[in-house]
């Protein structure tokens, strides 16, 4: 990398590492995902319209899976009833477990406490659960608790983020890595210079190491980008807020905000748009790059007030209970398990008009299908 500010932040959080390791692989039996494609239905807690996309892939039909005369017991444990991203990935696992009469789905919100998350597992493997999905916000602290339903012999997905367990059955994992480079590919194609602020998600997670990393190693050699804020807001609005206002004080000039979620780009605008700072830029407006695609995110890039997203959706619920099913056939000996690393297919970005950045067509947020939470006019 040329760019020494970019270089310093690169090399001092260590993302060569976490970059090196994130698994990369083929979609499941060849599967070809085209816009368009999925079911829609009223998400059972958010009781919000959604469009999944991905209820074609890894398919089972509808009614009793696996023994007909067994109830089957399945624990998804996650973080947030309270976060829009994370309600709307429960609510994809209960539907797919409302498609089967016999499986018996036991939700918990652990509440971003990650001894609370490792107890409700313990909990499950005490009761003899038959299978566990999980949302672990961050990797190290739930590797033992996965190990330990493993060796119980409950198999266990993870959804969206890694744990640090290697004998965990399936992660079922979107492109992290995708995320951040198409903010750095879009960053370089409309500027090549400017005073960035980084609201980053909690240290430590899948989606702050990859994402920002990306992005960093996308940008690494353009000179005339320079990092003169760097937090961890950890998908919250607020402390966005707060860490965007800050930077806002410190810096009489400042061009860019990376955001490593949907959540921290709407933060970050709030603070921007309070202090009057919205067309400051050196380049007039300043630039606002987001991730996860919320409705209130869309109607944003539809005023021009945040530049682009790039979609990352938290509607896999589904097929981590799919995964899941699966595992347990295999287990008793009616399929083959479904393999360890999951991959959900890529998706575009999407910004105000089409672009073609790198060869590649934007989406407008019209065209992209998939948007969650509320509506936002």
């Amino acid at each position: 990398m040329t760019n020494p500010s970019v270089r310093d932040l690169y090399e001092q959080d260590g993302f060569q590492d976490y970059l090196e390791a994130y698994p990369v692989g083929d979609l499941v039996d060849g599967f070809v995902w085209e816009p368009g494609m999925g079911a829609e239905f009223e998400g059972p807690y958010s009781n919000l319209p959604i469009k999944a996309p991905f209820t074609d892939y890894i398919p089972l039909d509808e009614g009793p899976v696996l023994d007909p005369d067994r109830t089957y017991r399945i624990g998804f444990v996650f973080h947030g009833f309270n976060h829009p991203w994370l309600i709307s990935l429960a609510d994809t696992v209960a539907w797919e477990a409302a498609r089967h009469p016999n499986i018996e789905l036991e939700v918990i919100d652990a509440e971003f406490d990650d001894s609370r998350m490792g107890q409700v597992i313990d909990t499950w493997i005490t009761r003899q659960f038959d299978g566990i999905v999980l949302w672990p916000a961050r990797e190290a602290p739930m590797g033992p608790p996965v190990d330990r339903a493993i060796e119980a012999g409950i198999p266990v997905v993870s959804l969206d983020r890694r744990t640090s367990s290697s004998a965990i059955s399936s992660e079922v994992l979107g492109n992290f890595y995708a995320n951040g480079l198409q903010q750095g590919l879009y960053l370089k194609h409309v500027v090549s210079e400017g005073n960035m602020v980084l609201n980053r998600k909690d240290l430590g997670s899948t989606a702050d190491s990859i994402r920002t990393g990306a992005f960093l190693q996308a940008i690494g050699n353009t000179d005339g980008f320079e990092i003169v804020g760097n937090y961890h807001t950890n998908s919250q609005r607020s402390l966005a807020f707060d860490a965007t206002a800050d930077a806002l004080q410190a810096n009489s000039q400042f061009d860019i905000s990376f955001n490593t979620g949907g959540e921290e780009a709407l933060g970050a605008l709030g603070a921007i748009e309070e202090a009057g700072r919205l067309n400051s830029g050196s380049s007039g407006k300043i630039i606002i790059l987001a991730n996860d695609d919320a409705k209130e995110i869309m109607a944003n890039i539809r005023s021009g007030a945040i530049d682009m997203v790039a979609p990352y959706t938290p509607l896999i619920g589904d097929v981590g209970l799919r995964a899941l099913i699966r595992h347990i056939g295999a287990n008793e000996g009616r399929n083959e398990a479904p393999p360890r690393l999951i991959i959900t297919p890529n998706l575009p970005m999407v910004t105000r008009t089409n672009m073609t950045i790198e060869g590649v067509q934007t989406l407008t947020p019209d065209e992209w299908l998939y948007a969650y939470g509320p509506a936002v006019e």
